[in-house]
């Protein structure tokens, strides 16, 4: 597997720009590297003295900022946007834009002038309990799964689910988003046999290919795999979940029509990445054997929902403190990238940041 691995690497950097410009990530998604697990990490001022700062007021509504001219704006001209504890890139689901961004990166990637190699830039899209599934390598450019078990759930019917893999093989080349993952139906009597699936076909005509691009969607029930574009999957009910490139999506919410909702049972594992990368299928199998319903029992499963690149990835809720990180971030417009990073907040609360305060620099690349 770390051959396939090395073999896609140069791929998927040569792969960023098509990605990002079109607004639109696991062994050989916390996701991308984890920022620190620390809730009251040290912001290093020094790291984050070059750029211009900004301070957003996050109130009732929500909050705009155009990169470009380091300030608050309008909805009507925004790249990010600011409600709670969330924040949103004119993109995907959440604007008209060809925006996006990538992170947390290592806070040092914000001293350069010259944007970090990253394997893609993430656009606004629908999102749920797999949203984290993969670890990013940033030395490597590689995307590792992390092997957390899920649960899937379909009214009474419940299924146990591991993401083993992203990256496979057709007709003896590597390709990348061809997914692998195991299962199991959780029963009122104990747990069915496991079923393990390859090929599982995410790479919708790959990077450079049109939106409307199909790619797999699976009924954990009957076994039936079915090939759907986004807006098909979104009258769908045919399936339970899909795969997209480098997303995992559930059919519920604004996943889809079904009702379907998952639940991460493993979501308290915030390994680095170094240790995300020595685990295996087999070594993860117990985990996942040991899964049954007393794991799922009293558990909120939930559809999609709109989710960015930062998700809960950018602050400490709980702290109410940022995590200290960069970020790198497309503009509406999908021409100009900028560093990010929040070095504070004043006055938050459970339900707002306050005023953001963040750092913003045009980089080249």
């Amino acid at each position: 597997m770390r051959s396939l691995l090395v073999l896609l690497l140069g791929a998927a950097v040569v792969a960023c720009s098509d990605e990002a410009g079109s607004g639109g990530a696991a062994n050989g998604t916390t996701t991308p590297t984890p920022g620190t697990s620390d809730p009251t990490p040290t912001i290093d001022p020094d790291v984050f003295a070059s750029g211009t700062e900004v301070r957003v007021p996050v109130n009732a509504t929500r909050a705009y900022v155009k990169l470009g001219t380091a300030s608050v704006s309008t909805d009507a001209d925004w790249d990010l946007a600011f409600e709670g504890w969330d924040i949103f890139t004119n993109s995907g689901v959440s604007g008209s834009g060809a925006g996006g961004a990538f992170g947390p990166l290592e806070p040092t990637d914000f001293l350069g002038d010259t944007a970090p190699a990253i394997p893609f830039l993430t656009n606004d899209k629908t999102g749920g309990a797999f949203l984290d599934w993969y670890a990013y390598d940033g030395s490597s450019h590689a995307l590792w799964t992390k092997y957390h078990v899920y649960g899937v759930k379909d009214g009474e019917r419940l299924w146990k689910v591991q993401v083993l893999g992203y990256y496979g093989q057709r007709d003896g080349a590597a390709v990348t988003a061809l997914y692998s993952l195991r299962y199991a139906e959780i029963t009122s009597t104990g747990v069915g046999p496991t079923q393990e699936i390859t090929t599982f076909d995410g790479t919708a005509g790959g990077l450079a290919a049109p939106a409307t691009s199909p790619s797999e969607c699976i009924d954990f029930g009957t076994g039936a795999r079915t090939m759907l574009t986004p807006a098909q999957a979104e009258t769908s009910s045919a399936w339970h979940v899909c795969v997209r490139r480098s997303s995992i999506t559930v059919n519920g919410e604004l996943g889809g029509p079904r009702n379907i909702g998952a639940f991460d049972a493993t979501s308290a594992d915030t390994a680095a990445v170094d240790v995300v990368m020595k685990r295996t299928a087999e070594t993860e199998k117990a985990a996942f054997d040991a899964a049954s319903a007393s794991t799922f029992a009293g558990k909120t499963f939930r559809g999609d929902r709109i989710v960015s690149a930062f998700g809960d990835l950018w602050a400490d809720r709980a702290a109410h403190a940022s995590r200290g990180d960069a970020w790198l971030v497309l503009d509406a417009a999908g021409k100009q990238k900028y560093m990010v990073a929040f070095t504070g907040f004043e006055g938050a609360t459970d339900g707002s940041p306050g005023v953001v305060i963040l750092r913003v620099k045009l980089v080249r690349g």
